[in-house]
């Protein structure tokens, strides 16, 4: 009998493979590494091997793996492996745990052929143990089919997942909502296989079963509904039917101004302008827009992206008084992109003593973001904290006037701090940054 606690692993095998950035060294997790490392060093060194060393092995190998040191994690898992191999036999059940953390690490390093070899491994001893259609192999036959798309080897992928859909229509019934995820998963792989019509028919699929356990309107329709979406744009369908019924459904489960309803609005917005259907995009443009200005930084790529189509949009409609402030904010954000990265080229040349070309980079963004004339005293204008175009100019100007002391030019960058302060305002000046 397989144990019980595998169950509940081999379901969730994977889950936690997602790209987990190494967690920084602290003392106290140095102390753990160290007792662990104690623990296998005092563990029973016998043949056959004592079960209390495969399992200091295993703590060592679940702390790197919750520490993100997949590496590492894998060489103590295979260890593991061995002496639970060398204890109990390469075809016994209680194996599986160690084969499935084998699978994870491996996976967690992106080595996808082998993560999917232990798959298909733990599958063989479960087949041996349980037989071929028992619902107890589900939960492997859909890891080892998610190992393999991530492989891109879909056919294989749709292999091994058909199966578990096999088996759980005998187990569950034909419109069980328990066939759903793997429904879905196979709908993805019709896909990206350019079966369009068959993934098309599969997703319509998974939304009839599940619309037997959910209401019209449940949030829980709409990965089905989404996927249907893009297809029938992909296959230049018309998808408003389906895009207004997402919106619908985040609207009331999210709420108006949320950022899944802004995407949302951009798809019918998108599709209405494809349609020359201009006065509808605007609506739903106009709409969208309102919640990107409350969740995006002013200034960002992703705002100036947003304002451009705005504009444009407007432009089609022949609203220019609207369209042009958006401009304006669209070229603001692309000069300061520009600006951002000619004072990093500026940095780097000073710190290789390029001096000369520094000053002409610092001075080209300096002539980009003053178009007021602040710097050069043909405006006086004190500016309230907190705006963004104002401060890049007032750190570009104070970088400069580092520049030309260096340069052994003190009168010039005095005469420059002395006018950022006088725009700035005298206890406004911007922080230095640290050098």
């Amino acid at each position: 009998m397989m144990p019980r606690h595998h169950v509940t692993r081999a379901a969730c095998v994977l889950v936690l493979c997602g790209a987990a950035a190494a967690i920084a060294e602290s003392p106290e997790k140095a102390v753990k590494e160290k007792e662990l490392l104690a623990a296998i060093s005092e563990a029973p060194q016998t043949k056959p091997p004592d079960p209390r060393t495969a399992k200091a092995h295993e703590d060592l190998g679940d702390f790197y793996s919750a520490e993100g040191r997949y590496s590492d994690a894998e060489k103590v898992y295979q260890k593991t492996l061995e002496l639970k191999e060398d204890l109990l036999g390469r075809a016994n059940p209680a194996i599986i745990s160690a084969v499935d953390d084998m699978a994870r690490v491996s996976f967690a390093q992106m080595k996808y052929d082998q993560a999917a070899d232990f798959m298909a491994r733990e599958l063989r001893i479960l087949e041996r143990e349980y037989g071929d259609d028992d619902p107890r192999l589900l939960p492997c036959l859909e890891q080892v089919a998610r190992v393999l798309e991530a492989a891109a080897k879909y056919p294989d992928a749709e292999k091994f997942l058909s199966r578990a859909i096999a088996i759980r229509e005998k187990a569950s019934g034909l419109e069980s909502v328990e066939l759903a995820p793997d429904l879905t998963q196979l709908a993805r792989l019709e896909v990206a296989r350019h079966n369009v019509a068959a993934g098309e028919a599969t997703y319509e699929k998974v939304l009839k079963i599940q619309q037997t356990k959910f209401s019209a309107n449940a949030p829980e329709l709409l990965p089905a509904l989404d996927a249907l979406a893009a297809l029938a744009m992909e296959q230049h369908k018309d998808p408003e039917s389906l895009l207004k019924r997402t919106l619908s459904i985040r609207e009331g489960s999210l709420g108006p101004t949320h950022v899944d309803v802004a995407h949302n609005l951009d798809s019918l917005a998108d599709l209405y302008t494809d349609q020359k259907r201009f006065a509808e995009a605007q609506k739903a443009a106009e709409r969208a827009l309102f919640i990107w200005m409350k969740e995006l930084k002013p200034g960002s790529p992703e705002l100036a992206e947003r304002y451009q189509k705005m504009a444009e949009l407007y432009e089609a409609l022949n609203q220019p008084v609207e369209a042009e402030p958006l401009v304006q904010q669209v070229l603001t954000a692309r000069e300061n992109d520009m600006v951002a990265s000619l004072n990093t080229l500026a940095a780097i040349n000073v710190t290789k003593q390029n001096l000369l070309e520094a000053e002409s980079l610092y001075r080209l963004s300096l002539t980009i973001l003053d178009k007021k004339g602040l710097l050069s005293g043909k405006r006086t204008l004190f500016v309230s904290g907190g705006d963004e175009n104002m401060d890049l100019l007032a750190q570009t100007a104070l970088d400069y006037a580092d520049l030309l002391k260096k340069m052994r030019r003190k009168g010039d960058a005095n005469k420059i701090e002395a006018r950022v302060r006088a725009f700035t305002g005298k206890n406004a000046a911007p922080k230095k940054k640290a050098s």
